[in-house]
């Protein structure tokens, strides 16, 4: 539905009563319990603000629809003029228990984020007892068995198969996925896919069990601070003697809650020690970048707020707080962190940091590891750019030859391979001279050569390059759980970024930035990264470009480097210097 960018109109605020029907409408649909949800919950379904618009799609002019969006005009909900309500991924991720789920392998996720559907072949049962024909599902991969990466209409009753090997037909028929154009259509924000999410529905607590709660959480903390005390003091006395905190962590199967929320406290602790970010940070970052981060190593099924006796971020956050380790400000669920204990506290500097699970991230593109900087595209963090070739109507005979996909693309090493297998099989090596070789009748019309020419090697295959169209792809190494993180392939050569300073009237020098939407830079966030890393305010110029105050023309070739893009597709042009050589 959304292979191409929609023609969206611009989207207006839907009135409180129209929010409701919406609201109603949604549980109704999928068949959740209204009363029973809590506050955040509803939120998360519809947001308190919510927007409307309709759109076209650009392949069919006859598919109109509308879509809803939150205040920051991230899609939350989606149809088509006779479908039903659908949901996005943003929405999935905050709601996973909507849909019925449909397990299948991490490389199927990619091969449907390329537009394909389903498969039976392809899925893992069992199957939920709602995966039934006709029957909106959710797609997960068994890696991250909660994390939604498509959303589909079943095609099959999907209950009735046991085995689904041997088996064939389209189990799901894919309507909304991971890298399709309506997770792109808000510029302004970097999509991540999230490690963790919450499957289970919010249900509204009693006040009688909520102070029950309260009454026993707060015995609890109050015999866990001195525990978690007298520990980090302990670890800190005896100098060099650790704690057993990761031979314990990595040794138990099974984990008590009362363990499993030891494990959360000394992942704040170290946060705190160790961790140095800006405050204020609202929960649901400080839990996914933090928390979660410095938990010890643990089995990744006990590494979720569940599984701990709080069971909410918020009531975490509250307890901590109670504790003295943090403040919060905000209500409900809508908390943030706004001051942290002091690193120079007895408690944090005795603390004695634990193991935590090391996540392979790529070094930076602009450090070589020993302190020093490199630009190189073959550094791990760097963006791959790759030229590719697709053969033309001249080289049919060529690949057929040699048993090769035709409509295909192909890198310069493997089409040099080729060229030369098949000179080696033709036996077109001149024996008088090894550098040329005589042409024959298949590799005449795409090298535009006379048959039985004798050429040299290397001019031959130069222009025997010619009579393919340029394709090259980018693929981000930076970020493997950003959506966009995969192979962006277009027609033509590899782009390049233009950073130009100039003067304009009244002296005021700036610098302008183009062309980066390619590498996956979103045009909002590079603004307000550009404004705070040059201390400058930022205008977005024709819709495309990105202006700063300043002459901040290496400041930005650097902040690109550090996302990876290789220093050949950066142009830099200083309109000022010249004008001062005059």
């Amino acid at each position: 539905m959304f292979k191409k960018p929609p023609q969206v109109k611009p989207a207006a605020n839907i009135k409180s009563s129209d929010r409701r029907k919406l609201l109603s409408t949604v549980c109704k649909t999928y068949n959740l319990p209204i009363d029973e949800i809590a506050k955040q919950g509803l939120d998360n379904l519809v947001p308190p603000i919510s927007k409307k618009a309709t759109f076209t799609s650009p392949i069919d002019k006859k598919l109109t629809g509308t879509i809803y969006f939150d205040s920051d005009e991230i899609p939350t909900w989606f149809q088509t003029r006779d479908s039903q309500l659908y949901p996005s991924l943003f929405t999935c991720w905050k709601c996973p228990y909507i849909l019925p789920l449909v397990k299948t392998h991490e490389p199927v996720i990619g091969v449907l984020g390329k537009g394909a559907d389903l498969m039976l072949p392809g899925t893992i049962p069992p199957f939920d007892v709602r995966a039934t024909k006709n029957a909106i599902v959710g797609i997960v991969s068994k890696e991250k068995p909660n994390v939604i990466m498509a959303v589909g209409v079943c095609r099959l009753n999907l209950t009735q198969f046991d085995y689904v090997v041997g088996r064939s037909g389209m189990a799901v028929e894919i309507i909304h996925h991971f890298d399709d154009e309506l997770m792109k259509l808000n510029k302004e924000i970097d999509v991540v896919v999230p490690d963790n999410v919450d499957p289970e529905i919010p249900k509204i607590v009693s006040d009688e069990e909520e102070v029950a709660n309260e009454e026993e959480k707060e015995s609890e903390q109050k015999e866990e601070k001195p525990v978690a005390e007298s520990q980090a003091a302990e670890s800190g006395t005896t100098g060099e003697t650790r704690t057993d905190i990761d031979d314990v962590s990595e040794e138990l199967a099974q984990l008590t809650t009362d363990e499993v929320d030891n494990f959360f406290i000394r992942s704040l602790l170290q946060t705190i020690k160790l961790e140095n970010f800006q405050l204020p940070i609202n929960s649901s970052s400080f839990m996914s970048l933090y928390i979660y981060k410095n938990l010890p190593i643990l089995d990744p099924a006990y590494a979720n707020i569940k599984k701990t006796s709080w069971k909410k971020t918020s009531k975490f956050l509250k307890a901590m707080a109670k504790l003295s380790y943090l403040e919060v400000k905000g209500k409900d669920e809508d908390l943030s962190i706004v001051k942290l204990m002091p690193k120079t506290d007895p408690t944090i500097e005795n603390f004695v940091p634990h193991k935590i699970n090391k996540v392979k991230k790529p070094t930076s593109a602009g450090s070589d590891g020993n302190g020093g900087s490199s630009s190189s595209p073959s550094s791990s963090s760097a963006m791959k750019i790759t030229n590719l070739y697709k053969p033309t109507s001249k080289s049919r005979m060529f690949f057929n030859k040699l048993d090769a996909e035709f409509d295909h693309l192909y890198t310069l090493p493997e089409l040099r391979t080729m060229f030369n297998d098949y000179i080696k099989s033709a036996n077109l090596v001149n024996p008088k001279n090894p550098k040329q070789i005589i042409v024959d009748e298949i590799i005449a019309k795409p090298t535009n050569k006379p048959i039985d020419a004798q050429v040299a090697r290397d001019e031959i295959f130069t222009t025997f390059l010619t009579n393919f169209t340029p394709h090259y792809s980018i693929k981000d190494n930076n970020n493997i759980n950003n959506v966009n993180a995969h192979d962006h392939i277009a027609k033509g050569t590899p782009p390049k970024i233009r950073i130009v300073t100039e003067m304009k009237i009244g002296r005021k020098v700036i610098t302008r930035v183009g062309n980066y939407d390619k590498f996956f830079i979103k045009q909002g966030a590079f603004a307000e990264e550009l404004r705070k890393l040059c201390s400058g305010s930022t205008t977005i110029v024709d819709d495309e470009q990105v202006q700063v105050q300043g002459p901040h023309g290496n400041t930005i070739i650097n902040l690109l480097k550090e996302k990876g893009v290789p220093l050949g597709c950066i142009e830099f042009e200083d309109k000022v210097k010249k004008k001062k050589r005059k």
